[in-house]
């Protein structure tokens, strides 16, 4: 009997071990994120899957208190096509595990991000990401007119993720609920409960498509606008 118990004990071990080395190897897969990538940010990033919000839905973005800077800067934008893709649970690199989009879509959404580096350099620029703590995010540099979640994320508005052609971006909130609501992303696990991590932090799909990255276009530019607060004018009302 005691022979037995400690086979099966033995076992036990063997397969938690198996367990852990699988999950941390396909940690390590998806890239560099916030923390290193190390046994230790992994076990970092483990104690943060506890701490997501399990019963809030990140593709339905929900109330949210409105705010002075609470407004609309996108048209009304088409609803995405088929299915949403598979996240992975990992909440740090926050990453798609489906659908990694299309080389031409994910070469326009590249452009686009430069387009916006480079259309008005004494307001917007490249910068390290306050987020991902490596790569460039689109960054404004007076945030003297941005909204709170903005400032305390020194300017950072969007950054794109080489491995999947994803992005992250921080819209306001009513333009957060239609990007949700039409597909093209949703929230980050750890959005309104990890500090300086907004609720409206987004997660926008890889394009599959140029024409899908042109949708991304105009999340980027409204995106850029809320950044930018009183010094944008907000979009036309929407029909």
């Amino acid at each position: 009997m005691r022979a037995r118990t400690l086979a099966v004990v033995s076992l036990g071990l063997a397969s938690g071990a198996w367990l852990v080395a699988r999950d941390y190897q396909r940690w390590l897969s998806l890239g560099v994120g916030g923390v290193p990538s190390t046994p230790r940010g992994w076990l970092k990033v483990t104690r943060l899957r506890t701490q997501k919000h399990e019963a809030r839905d990140p593709r339905a973005f929900g109330a949210i208190a409105a705010g002075p800077h609470d407004r609309t800067w996108l048209p009304e934008l088409p609803s995405r096509e088929g299915p949403r893709p598979d996240v992975w649970p990992y909440p740090v690199p926050h990453r798609q595990a489906s659908q990694p989009g299309t080389p031409h879509g994910r070469a326009r959404a590249i452009d686009i991000f430069d387009e916006h580096a480079a259309h008005d350099p004494a307001a917007v620029t490249y910068r390290r990401s306050f987020f991902e703590k490596n790569g460039e995010a689109l960054t404004v540099l007076d945030t003297a007119d941005s909204p709170p979640e903005i400032v305390t994320a020194q300017g950072e508005f969007a950054h794109i993720h080489a491995a999947d052609g994803s992005m992250h971006v921080i819209l306001s909130p009513t333009d957060a609920a239609q990007v949700l609501s039409r597909g093209w992303g949703e929230r980050h696990p750890l959005a309104g409960s990890w500090p300086a991590m907004p609720l409206n932090y987004v997660l926008l799909y890889s394009p599959r498509s140029v024409d899908e990255a042109e949708v991304v276009r105009s999340i980027v530019q409204a995106a850029e606008r809320y950044a930018r607060g009183s010094t944008q004018e907000p979009a036309a009302p929407r029909d």
